[in-house]
């Protein structure tokens, strides 16, 4: 279930990229706040990013449509110790913006 809005997703996808504009370019519409490409298209084009930027990508779809599919095992063992903070930062942002009543709220 989602809470947030595409804008407010697309800014914590921006922290959890870093700030990149090759990775942002890569996956949203260029004036827009959606995908530029359907998601499993988006994964299948990722080839051309290093490994740890793949991870980027998949935490980032999962972050905005649950489509990214990444493990936990290949965050851990994947991501530098900057891009490890950078996805905390991001989930802290991201619960940060539900409020108390969705926090417990089960799915």
């Amino acid at each position: 279930m989602k809470f947030h809005s595409k804008t407010n997703e697309k800014s914590i996808v921006s922290t959890l990229l870093g700030f990149d504009q090759r990775m942002m370019d890569f996956l949203f519409e260029p004036d827009g706040d959606g995908l530029r490409e359907n998601p499993a298209v988006l994964l299948n084009d990722s080839w051309e990013f290093t490994s740890e930027q793949q991870i980027l990508i998949r935490a980032a779809l999962d972050i905005w449509s649950a489509s990214g599919n990444v493990y936990l095992w290949e965050i851990i063992n994947g991501l530098s110790h900057t891009n490890f903070i950078r996805l905390l930062s991001a989930i802290k942002i991201y619960r940060k913006t539900q409020t108390f009543s969705q926090l417990w709220e089960m799915p």
